[in-house]
């Protein structure tokens, strides 16, 4: 043991981390996130782990932008050095770089262009259409190949037949899906059967991994969707999978089958809905024949209708005294009138000025002036005057001028 080296805690450590940097270099890492903080003073830290091991990662703030958030449970690589945390011996990953990975990747591109639509408002509610009740001519996008399109003829064949319709195929996957759906797309908002645009169009296809259904994660796909003439339904996948067209979509479908379903009514239960009704009216219009019967026949048994003469005579006393009423309210009404037009007549007639000219009396004033003379002052001597009477007109001239 004398010939052995005695390290403190500090010098092992310190040591050990030396050897492992030096040893190792930098290296990529794989594996699962687990454990995520985030520390006050911006460090990220987490744990990396696979089906038999796990390592705690840390990743100081000022390193290389983190490609997406990290979550946990995501899948990611890390880029680094291994070292020994020497204060504490403790043995860790020192991450200068994060990236997401497979399903990791695309969920952060789902989440980033998610959220990007969102704050364009190309979500909100107030855009949504609503679907027609009984469609008639029905657009399907999707790849004529798939079981996606067998599934969406068999339902719209088993609930209602009478809707044509219309393919516009596209792919549905690989990089050139996208162009070709938006394409396909547009051609069905331009389609018109016999000059009428479709009612509706399905945008879908099967299930499929996280990458299978990349397309339908499509910003241009997306766009089109929201500039749709027609009502689009969003019909990808199976029930767990979520697609960016299921939220801009006028209405999502949880799968293609189930899209078929909610765009069209089922002629069974119309059917019944029919005869329930026709029943009801069936029901009402015999109610109102027999009551109508009824009515007539006591009708028939009654004395006025077996004698006609007696009908005619009562309506004749009905009218009569309809006629003195109205007679009675007239006068009733026209009295009062005719004591106050006799009144005003009377009044008129005491003030009539011919009245006292009739009596004697006189009227003179100057000539060229139609106000009467009320004192021998307003006539000078020589000045014409004329004098009127009850029948006729003097005219004079003034020779003398006495005032009392």
């Amino acid at each position: 043991m004398n010939d052995q080296r005695v390290y403190t805690v500090s010098e092992l450590n310190r040591e050990a981390r030396g050897l492992l940097e030096s040893g190792l270099g930098e290296v990529w890492m794989k594996g699962e996130v687990a454990g995520v903080s985030r520390a006050a003073s911006g460090h990220l830290y987490f744990s990396l782990k696979d089906s038999e091991s796990e390592i705690d990662i840390v990743r100081f703030r000022g390193r290389a932008p983190v490609l997406a958030p990290i979550e946990q449970g995501m899948v990611v690589l890390v880029f680094g050095r291994a070292t020994v945390y020497e204060p504490r011996g403790r043995y860790q990953f020192v991450a200068s770089l994060v990236q997401p990975v497979g399903s990791g990747l695309l969920h952060a591109a789902f989440e980033r262009l998610k959220e990007k639509l969102r704050l364009e408002g190309l979500f909100d509610p107030a855009h949504k259409r609503r679907l027609p009740t009984f469609p008639e001519r029905i657009g399907v996008v999707t790849s004529p190949t798939g079981a996606a399109l067998h599934d969406i003829l068999a339902v719209l064949g088993r609930r209602w037949p009478i809707a044509r319709v219309f393919l516009f195929p596209s792919s549905v996957q690989g990089d050139a899906a996208p162009a070709e759906l938006v394409a396909a797309l547009g051609r069905a908002g331009s389609f018109t059967d016999d000059g009428a645009p479709l009612d509706l169009v399905i945008l879908g296809r099967g299930g499929g991994a996280a990458e299978d259904l990349a397309a339908f994660n499509d910003e241009r796909l997306a766009r089109a969707v929201y500039a749709s003439p027609i009502p689009v339904i969003s019909a990808v996948g199976h029930d767990v999978d979520v697609s960016i067209t299921d939220f801009v979509a006028d209405v999502r479908a949880p799968t293609p089958s189930a899209a078929a379903e909610l765009v069209t009514p089922d002629r069974a239960e119309i059917a019944d809905s029919l005869q329930r009704t026709a029943g009801r009216l069936e029901s009402a219009v015999t109610a109102r024949r027999t009551a109508a019967e009824r009515a007539f026949r006591s009708s028939l048994r009654a004395s006025l209708v077996r004698e006609p003469r007696r009908l005619i005579e009562t309506r004749e006393q009905k009218l009569d005294v309809h006629v003195m009423r109205l007679l009675g309210f007239r006068r009733a009404a026209a009295d009062p009138l005719i004591e106050r037009l006799h009144h005003a007549e009377e009044v008129l007639k005491l003030t009539d000025p011919r009245r006292p000219l009739e009596r004697g009396y006189s009227i003179t004033h100057v000539v060229g002036s139609n106000v009467p003379l009320r004192s021998a002052s307003e006539a000078a001597p020589g000045c014409e005057i004329e004098t009127v009477l009850a029948a006729g007109r003097l005219r004079s001239r003034v020779e003398e001028v006495t005032e009392t």
